[in-house]
């Protein structure tokens, strides 16, 4: 192993900062390891020397094709022997590609996750002439059940590494609270992995937000806050809105105002949205109006702002996109539209993620009596369901250890399913249901508090903050010297609720307590849950 500051002052061009140092050196080591730190701490820098380091094939998995795009520019700018295999590739590029990692030419192979179940993708990674010493898997709150975009697709990883011959495993997140760390280390089955969790505040960042006037109509009084606060503040910036049609609608307004503008989400073509990605980075645009399919792992350094027009699905959801801004240092801005009426815009997105009864009872039929390796597209015609439903409850069932993942859209059914599998995944449906609720209910009540910002949104991922931050819009209004709220930490404390069962308790203070349960998801209770015994301190 070399010394990774040297890695990096010859390869990357700078040294590492302390954080980067610790987390490339253990990885480098050979230890399993997971890092929760804050959007713009260089994560790509830790795996990109970590892997020169141990010397091998290091296989990063990324979840975005954009992403992707920019991790491997970054690398092949600096004479970094890199290759992509995802669906973007034309056959003459995936042939040569795979050529190349076969061949032992590439230092690095990028990755979607689905990539994963390619027979032809893994098989030229297990035959490379260079062995897979690292595996890195980047956005890692993905794979777990706590995060906001949990993906299915992640769950083979822990068996990729196995085929491998078990390298090890470096995770990097910017949002992982206490529970979602647990989950990541759990379902990738690290060994005795070391945790690495930097501060989670950004104080160069002022967050605020503003409500709408309640007597326009919904999604004019949206876009007439959202305008108004972009307005007000500095460009580059990114306009997060909840839906494709509210994204083309704020950015022709903002056309309107002379802003360059470009509506980006899953409804515009891939080249077009690799045009206007692009164009964003060269500073050709002014403005990005995104759903949240834009942005992850962008590193544009310059962003002045993010405003959301209406409260997205988690504070993990909003934590990840508001770091966006301010990533060279300088000061940045995120302001939160809050319009009440909106709130059953991800509470349908939400109720949309759970897969009927019906179609769970379908595939289950349809697997009971199959035998050997499946694939699921034949499951799914049989069973009369989409092929994205057989996947969705196939991956619940691999969770569960009914199916094995096996090859491209196959499973393998070992012993038979027995039919209890329906209810174990309408269970597991149903709790991922109410703690999608909770995270809901969460990012409203950060929308609508009147405490420091800054201490409620650290509150959530475990962090204590002495307030008031004097950065954040609550401060500000306050009459000197500020509000003396400042919950604190409950430092890994589990607690029982007489109806709701175990949690972990993030944070408390005189009027509130801030809780995990593993059947319910977040709560905010009040003291008293104390006294009267409705809660007890394990």
């Amino acid at each position: 192993m070399s010394d990774v500051n040297a890695i990096s002052e010859s390869v990357l061009g700078f040294p590492l900062r302390p954080v980067q140092e610790e987390t490339a050196t253990v990885a480098a080591s050979g230890r399993d390891t997971l890092a929760v730190l804050p959007t713009g701490s260089g994560k790509s820098a830790i795996y990109q020397v970590a892997g020169l380091a141990r010397g091998g094939l290091t296989v990063v998995v990324s979840p975005l094709v954009a992403l992707q795009r920019d991790q491997l520019r970054s690398l092949t700018a600096r004479d970094v022997a890199a290759r992509m295999l995802n669906s973007s590739l034309r056959h003459a590029e995936r042939v040569e590609a795979l050529a190349a990692v076969r061949d032992g030419e590439t230092d690095f192979v990028l990755l979607g996750p689905e990539q994963l179940a390619n027979d032809e993708t893994l098989g030229a990674i297990s035959g490379s002439k260079r062995a897979v010493t690292l595996i890195a898997v980047d956005e890692a709150h993905l794979i777990s059940q706590w995060g906001h975009d949990f993906r299915p697709d992640y769950l083979r990883l822990a068996d990729v590494a196995d085929s491998l011959g078990r390298p090890p495993v470096l995770a990097l997140t910017a949002t992982a609270a206490p529970p979602v760390q647990a989950d990541i280390t759990r379902r990738l089955r690290m060994t005795d992995p070391t945790v690495i969790v930097a501060g989670f505040d950004r104080p160069n960042l002022t967050l605020s937000a503003r409500l709408t006037r309640p007597d326009r109509p919904e999604a004019l009084a949206l876009e007439d806050r959202t305008v108004e606060v972009m307005l007000a503040h500095e460009t580059p910036a990114l306009v997060y809105a909840l839906t494709h049609a509210h994204c083309e609608d704020l950015a022709e307004r903002l056309r309107r105002d002379s802003y360059k503008v470009a509506a980006y989400h899953a409804g515009v073509p891939a080249a077009e949205r690799s045009r206007i990605q692009d164009a964003f980075f060269a500073g050709e645009l002014d403005i990005v109006v995104a759903t949240s399919a834009f942005g992850m792992g962008i590193d544009k350094p310059d962003i002045r702002t993010v405003v959301h027009a209406g409260v997205p699905g988690s504070l993990d959801e909003y934590y990840q996109e508001v770091g966006r801004a301010g990533r060279d240092g300088r000061p940045g801005v995120a302001v939160l539209v809050h319009d009440s009426r909106a709130m059953r815009i991800p509470r349908l997105l939400a109720a949309r993620a759970k897969v009927p009864a019906d179609t769970v009872t379908a595939v289950v039929d349809q697997l009971e009596t199959a035998r050997g390796k499946v694939k699921l597209a034949d499951v799914a015609q049989a069973a009369g369901v989409s092929h994205a439903a057989a996947q969705r409850v196939a991956a619940e069932l691999i969770e569960r250890h009914f199916l094995t993942p096996s090859g491209h859209d196959e499973v393998t059914v070992s012993v038979p399913v027995p039919h209890s599998a329906r209810a174990a995944v309408l269970a597991s449906g149903d709790r991922r249901q109410t703690i999608l609720a909770s995270q809901i209910d969460t990012a409203r009540h950060y929308a609508e508090t009147t405490q420091c910002r800054r201490a409620e949104l650290l509150a959530y991922f475990g962090e204590h903050f002495a307030a008031p931050c004097g950065n954040c819009d609550n401060d500000a209004a306050a009459a000197p010297p500020g509000p003396s709220w400042s919950p604190t930490t409950g430092d890994g404390t589990r607690v029982t609720h007489k109806y709701w069962g175990s949690g972990l308790l993030l944070a408390r203070d005189d009027h509130e307590l801030s809780v995990l349960f593993d059947s319910v998801g977040y709560r905010h209770l009040t003291p008293a849950v104390l006294s009267n015994g409705l809660l007890t301190i394990d």
